[in-house]
């Protein structure tokens, strides 16, 4: 349902940072056992297919840096910044609590730049806070020129301001810059506070720097003959402010840049970032080899270690595996045995076979929910298959549904697409048609599956159908008769009551009433829906939880 993310690298800048002995072959062969796609490799650039969680590879000082660990050519595992004194800091307003409370940075003195070098730092951090950052609501990354920023920094709120925005000539007022530029338009809702519209930003002893999380000041705009860097972390959390600051700290160790700290003080505390904590992850042997399915042995672990990043070592029995600062992914144990299953290497951990002592059988749910997919088949429906996995976006907003705290949330999702548990199916099929929207219509489809709900605190799962058509000649007796030869052919008693949904149209829409409970809704998509879906022709649709559908025993 969701892409992953497809990165370009400039081809002779990563083979550079990756160093002698790579060719197009070896990057494959290297790539495919990281378990990881290449999807191209032309004479100027390299197309990668990623996972969702590495996002310490979507710059290619990151997948060097990976790579080189993976073959053996790197001793690197611990990234440190040796001296403590801070090299900038930063006081926090009050005001800003009310939008983006928290804020992290970075000093880089001597950075290598050359314009490849830039182009890659500039990509990472768009593409890093278009996922993990939530399209800049969760984080946004700024980088400056260090040279051109003059002592006394603060981050506050403020109800206006003006100051030559990136890549403009002329000086301009906050507001005009959230009206009138692309970027401002495109991140407009990010500055809106409980009374309104309120600008954060951060300046310094001559004005203000960044508009945040939207636009940086042409004054310290970065260049390939910038040698000094200060980079902002700003967000909702402080600790994923604080874990990106030390992603982009051992970024710029590898390019061989000096770091430093910056002081970020609230007022009752102070913080230097990055923070970079040790941490460890302990676990025995005997529990990977048996979650892995093969011996491997003591020192065979630690070499495996080494080939994902981590510094390991042998305490009692155990291993204990430093996580790389770097890697946002790593949460707990699991996560680290499956990195020494991929050093292992898949193709050699022998699969073995499942022996049961009784056949099996289909369950009846199965087996009424197989017969209901063959009668949606038999009234002229397509069926299709989504993932589980969705946004508030696609499950509430755009189908104009109040978020009502129903959803199962994901805790640290690693891209704004997936961060919670679809409540319904309905927004996945109207997606589907708006994928497909150039064919011919009429489409008609539907899909069968679970869908997923907070009840008295604890996560409960249920069947569900949903089906939809897209068709100019659509209206809701087409929709009404789908509805009433499937409740027919099942043999389901049934009545039909008039509904309001803010999915459909006030009038053109019912209740599907089985034994006196609400078991579904039907009728036409409201015009609001299809628009933010993409959807030009007239659609209609209906949903219903299956498990009132089937007989009772």
């Amino acid at each position: 349902m969701y892409d992953l993310p497809v990165i370009s690298f400039d081809k002779k800048y990563l083979y550079g940072l990756i160093g002698e002995g790579i060719d197009d072959d070896k990057f494959s062969e290297q790539v495919s056992k990281l378990g990881f796609g290449v999807e191209e490799i032309s004479k100027e650039s390299i197309t990668v297919e990623l996972t969702a969680n590495r996002l310490d590879l979507l710059d290619a000082v990151g997948l060097a840096r990976s790579l080189r660990n993976f073959m053996h050519k790197s001793k690197r595992f611990v990234y440190e910044i040796a001296d403590k004194d801070p090299g900038l800091e930063i006081k926090v307003d009050r005001s800003v609590r009310q939008v983006r409370p928290f804020i992290a940075g970075i000093v880089a003195r001597r950075v290598k730049l050359d314009e490849q070098a830039l182009v890659n730092l500039i990509n990472f951090s768009e593409k890093f806070c278009e996922t993990y950052g939530r399209d800049r609501r969760k984080i946004a990354i700024g980088m400056h020129n260090l040279d051109a920023v003059k002592p006394g920094l603060t981050y506050r709120c403020s109800k206006e301001g003006r100051f030559v925005a990136l890549g403009e000539r002329d000086e301009s007022s906050y507001s005009s810059i959230i009206e009138t530029l692309d970027k401002g338009r495109q991140y407009s809702g990010l500055v809106k506070g409980r009374k309104g519209n309120v600008y954060p930003e951060l300046i310094d002893g001559e004005g203000a720097i960044a508009l945040i999380p939207v636009i940086n000041s042409e004054r310290t705009r970065v260049t390939a003959e910038t040698k000094n860097m200060f980079v902002d972390i700003t967000g909702t959390s402080a600790y994923a402010a604080n874990k990106v600051s030390e992603l982009l700290a051992s970024t710029f160790i590898d390019m061989g840049a000096d770091v430093k700290r910056v002081r970020v003080d609230y007022g009752k505390k102070q913080v230097d970032t990055p923070i970079l904590d040790t941490r460890y992850i302990t676990i025995p042997v005997v529990r990977a080899e048996r979650e892995i399915g093969v011996r491997i042995g003591y020192n065979n672990v630690i070499s495996l270690a080494n080939k994902m990043g981590y510094e390991a070592a042998l305490v009692d029995r155990k291993v204990r595996f430093r996580v790389p600062e770097y890697r946002l992914d790593v949460i707990g144990e699991q996560d680290v045995i499956e990195d020494l299953a991929i050093a292992y290497g898949y193709d050699y951990i022998n699969p073995k076979p499942i022996y049961y002592a009784e056949n099996g059988e289909l369950e009846e749910e199965t087996k009424f929910n197989r017969t209901v997919a063959e009668i949606m088949t038999g009234l002229g429906f397509s069926e299709f298959a989504n993932s589980y996995l969705t946004n508030d976006d696609y499950n509430f907003d755009r189908p104009r549904i109040k978020r009502d705290g129903s959803a199962v949330v994901i805790k640290n999702p690693k891209t704004e697409a997936i961060s919670i548990m679809r409540t319904w199916i309905l927004p996945s099929i109207l997606r589907d048609l708006s994928m497909s929207a150039n064919d011919r219509t009429p489409q008609n489809v539907f899909e069968l599956d679970l869908a997923f709900k907070v009840d008295r605190r604890a996560a409960k799962e249920s069947y569900h159908l949903a089906a939809a058509s897209l068709d100019p000649k659509a209206n809701f007796n087409n929709i009404k008769a789908t509805v009433e030869g499937l409740l027919y052919a099942l043999g389901v008693k049934y009545d039909i009551t008039e509904q309001s949904h803010g999915s459909f149209i006030e009038g053109r829409c019912a209740d599907i009433r089985i034994n006196g409970k609400n078991a579904g809704v039907f009728g036409e998509i409201h015009p609001e829906v299809l628009k933010n879906f993409g959807l030009e022709e007239a659609a209609v649709a209906f949903e219903m939880d299956v498990a009132a559908l089937m007989p009772k025993s």
